[in-house]
């Protein structure tokens, strides 16, 4: 059983993304004396940029729930505490039990979704290194694009002082980026974006939805979470919204990133996909900042604009 259709095409990309990461990665080790130029941040090259995309649709996909969800259906399951047949899918949850110890456990997920993403994309981890300053870094390059035909002198692509806002935003997020990210960010990404796809294919599966009596993956989630006594994780279809326009986002950043340090050509098109996922990312981040509690998950420092710009 697949993901509904837009999160499978994600997911697709995703693993295309990490495919591709993986195999420049192979090809640039076995060519240690090759001095790349560095694309922007220190150094941080596209097969980290294209993991790190890839990573954003995790952190989000776990802040829905996702994985977790299927670790403790998992337990349900093997405890006896689910009253219910599982048919098809139980050869499923048996593999997922047997390689739970090779793959990383909620804590080192949640540790490095927050040293990449700071916690405002995740579950806040117990001890980790956070990068708050992430969320405002991405605020600002979504509010550039947003803004890119604001003003325009040309139609097609805005105006040298819309791209030149593009190009400071795009080149701040990936100095940040550039401090959090490390050399096994590729293979961290292939792992847990396998484990996303066990996990959807469990959640997925007919037998698993018939025996929630739910509509699909989110009721799924949601019914695991009362089964465990626990507050199911809220605002399901938000998060994966953002972690779509995130990927989209981040991916476009990895293509533009050798070419941010040019001013010779426009950098975006003002049709290019990367402006609606602005748009998707700035107006689910304002519905999640909404919905959030005052102590919790805050708007990033000084990015009030930014959710204004879509409130108004």
């Amino acid at each position: 059983m697949t993901p509904p259709g837009s999160l499978e095409a994600t997911l697709r990309r995703a693993e295309a993304l990490v495919g591709a990461a993986s195999a420049l990665a192979v090809a640039l080790a076995d060519l240690p004396d090759l001095q790349l130029p560095p694309a922007s941040g220190e150094g941080l090259g596209q097969a980290q940029l294209r993991a790190i995309a890839t990573l954003y649709l995790a952190s989000e996909l776990e802040s829905a729930g996702v994985v977790p969800a299927a670790e403790d259906l998992t337990r349900l399951a093997r405890s006896g505490g689910l009253q219910a047949d599982l048919g098809e899918a139980t050869p499923l949850l048996e593999a997922f039990w047997l390689g739970r110890n090779e793959r990383a456990s909620g804590e080192e997920r949640q540790s490095c979704f927050a040293g990449l993403f700071g916690s405002g994309a995740g579950p806040a981890p117990a001890r980790a290194p956070s990068n708050d300053a992430f969320d405002e870094n991405l605020l600002n390059l979504c509010e550039a694009l947003y803004k890119l035909d604001e003003m325009a002198s040309n139609p097609n692509w805005g105006g040298v002082a819309q791209q030149a806002r593009v190009r400071s935003a795009g080149t701040e997020l990936l100095d940040n980026l550039a401090h959090s990210a490390g050399g096994l960010t590729v293979f961290l990404a292939q792992e847990i974006l396998a484990t996303i796809r066990q996990a959807l294919q469990i959640l997925g599966h007919a037998s698993v939805i018939a025996a929630f009596g739910a509509r699909g993956v989110r009721d799924v989630v949601v019914g695991i979470a009362k089964r465990m006594r626990q507050q199911p994780p809220e605002h399901f279809d938000l998060h994966i919204r953002r972690g779509q326009a995130g990927l989209t986002i981040l991916a476009w950043l990895a293509e533009a990133a050798p070419l941010l340090s040019s001013g010779a050509q426009p950098l975006v098109g003002i049709d290019h996909p990367v402006i609606p996922a602005a748009v998707d990312w700035l107006q689910a981040s304002l519905s999640l900042s909404e919905a959030a509690p005052a102590d919790r998950s805050p708007a990033p420092a000084g990015g009030a604009a930014g959710w204004n710009l879509l409130a108004s």
